[in-house]
């Protein structure tokens, strides 16, 4: 994912070396690009290169201890006399930036503070030691006893007072230098070192030029955020989108110019070769064995995954389509170092077509599933949703979203329930020389609406699927079923607020009588 930040007036971010080279006032950035975990900078600034006497130029420039230098571009104005011939670079000690110093005093003080108030602390608790000591003092007569009793008192009081006074001044100095010293280390971070690039020039000797540059910045990146608050009754899903953004330059990024991108930029550069495909008899080994297990696992239920989603379920940015990503424009934003801030997508009503997804084989439990057709194809990264209906929250759980139509779950209704009774079940043989053998079922799928208002209900059933020709399976219901594929029955019905639908449905199996059959998990 990619944003562009355009950043008008924005601290010094590359720094030349006035005692050695000169250089122009400031660099001024342009242009960032996030990706999740990066940013691509692009600034502007003017240089003063001093002559080498060998015919060349030499400045100098840094960058940020997060930069990546070998990502570094460089550029001179279309009309310069000047031209770049080579660039090195090397770490050097971070230098003490404003902001950096500033926090710097600013502990210094609130330390230097704290030890004025823990001393007098540390004054009082002696004092308080000494009058105690003296309360075992005797006295030679009654009124000694009653006037050292009322001192130690009138003391004790006071020396108590201030203590007690002083002690919540202690905590708040620090609480206070926990936090500037977390905002320096924020700021500064754990590198303590700049990259210090040199640039050779050749050409016309030239007073000042200006200097374009574009790197890669690690320490910074954008996170998607969603909220899908589903409205059955309005026949919408309402989308939120925002993003969390952070950046950890070291200075703080004003009123820049942000866009994001959908999509990180790949490190691969050639497509990777393609294996042999290779066909081959495989060893048959315990075959029968091997061949039961692929059966119960293609005949096991898909309750694992039906289970799971029941548990899961417990202003206006500009975009522009790029070939394989989108970029989002955001305007001109804030975002200091070190800290993360939300910034507002897009929010969107989706049109959506609700039911109520039963499968009473499985579960007595009615799911909302929503269905979204969108008049056009939208791409949404992956990230995190919060997830509610009517404005209640479900929980929260990966998302993400392409093209225009997608199906999504909203958890259960408690007011909708289905129940499956197995009203028969039958074995036998059938024909004249009792060649065949039989076996029929007969359940009732009840379902239920207990909630006031009208309800639309898909209800899924399996329906058996034979692996040998010789297997015959017939099927009956009542009402008739609305679709049908190889491996399930699908009914479709709306029940009203407060009343109950019933669905009768008959299988019968034939097979050879020397087979021996596997009937699956619904017996």
């Amino acid at each position: 994912m990619k944003t562009k930040l355009s950043i008008k007036k924005m601290p010094l971010f590359l720094i030349l070396l006035p005692f050695l080279f000169p250089i122009g006032a400031g660099a001024v950035p342009q242009e960032v690009t996030l990706f999740p975990n990066s940013a691509r900078v692009t600034e502007v600034t003017r240089i003063s290169p001093k002559a080498t006497g060998q015919g060349s130029f030499k400045a100098m420039i840094t960058l940020p201890a997060q930069a990546l230098p070998d990502s570094l571009t460089t550029r001179l104005e279309l009309n310069s006399p000047l031209k770049i011939e080579d660039q090195s670079w090397r770490q050097i000690n971070r230098q003490d930036e404003g902001r950096i110093a500033d926090l710097r005093k600013k502990l210094q003080q609130a330390k230097t503070e704290r030890i004025g108030v823990f001393s007098a602390i540390q004054s009082l608790e002696v004092q308080l030691q000494f009058w105690q000591a003296q309360a075992k003092a005797k006295a030679r007569t009654a009124e000694e006893t009653v006037g050292l009793a009322a001192q130690i008192g009138k003391s004790v009081k006071k020396d108590m007072q201030e203590k007690l006074a002083l002690e919540p001044e202690l905590e708040r100095l620090d609480k206070k230098i926990r936090e500037l010293q977390e905002e320096m280390n924020r700021i500064a971070g754990q590198k303590e070192t700049l990259w210090e690039v040199t640039l050779i020039l050749s050409g016309s000797p030239a007073r000042e030029t200006e200097l374009t540059l574009t790197y890669t910045l690690n320490g910074c990146g954008w996170l998607p955020l969603y909220r899908l608050d589903a409205r059955p009754r309005e026949g919408l899903i309402r989308f939120a989108w925002e993003a969390e953004i952070w950046q950890g330059s070291g200075i703080d990024w004003n009123q820049v110019d942000t866009e994001l991108a959908t999509l990180q930029p790949h490190s691969a550069l050639t497509p990777p070769d393609l294996p042999p495909w290779i066909i081959r008899p495989r060893p048959q080994i315990r075959l029968n064995q091997a061949r039961q297990k692929a059966d119960i696992k293609a005949a096991a239920p898909a309750a694992a995954a039906f289970y799971a989603e029941a548990q899961d379920a417990a202003a206006e940015p500009r975009e522009t389509r790029q070939t394989t990503y989108a970029v989002w424009t955001l305007g001109k934003k804030t975002i200091p170092a070190g800290s993360r801030q939300r910034l507002k997508i897009r929010e969107e009503a989706w049109p959506a077509d609700f039911v109520h997804l039963l499968r009473p084989s499985l579960t007595s439990r009615a799911f909302v599933r929503a269905t979204v057709k969108l008049p056009e194809g939208k791409e949404v990264p992956s990230g995190t949703a919060t997830y509610l209906i009517d404005g209640a929250v479900l929980g929260k759980r990966p998302f993400a979203f392409a093209g225009q139509e997608g199906i999504f779950s909203f958890g259960t209704d408690p007011l909708v329930t289905a129940k499956s009774t197995l009203l028969s079940r039958k074995s036998g043989e059938k024909g004249m020389i009792v060649d065949r053998q039989t076996q029929e079922w007969a359940w009732r799928l009840d379902i239920r609406n207990a909630g006031s208002s009208a309800i639309r209900v898909r209800l899924e059933e399996p329906l058996p699927q034979p692996r040998d020709e010789r297997i015959k399976i017939t099927f009956q219901s009542e009402p008739e079923v609305n679709e049908k594929s190889a491996s399930e029955m699908i009914w479709r019905m709306e029940i009203p607020g407060g009343e109950k639908r019933s669905i009768s449905t008959t299988i019968r199996l034939e097979a050879p009588k020397e087979m021996d059959l596997d009937l699956g998990w619904r017996r």
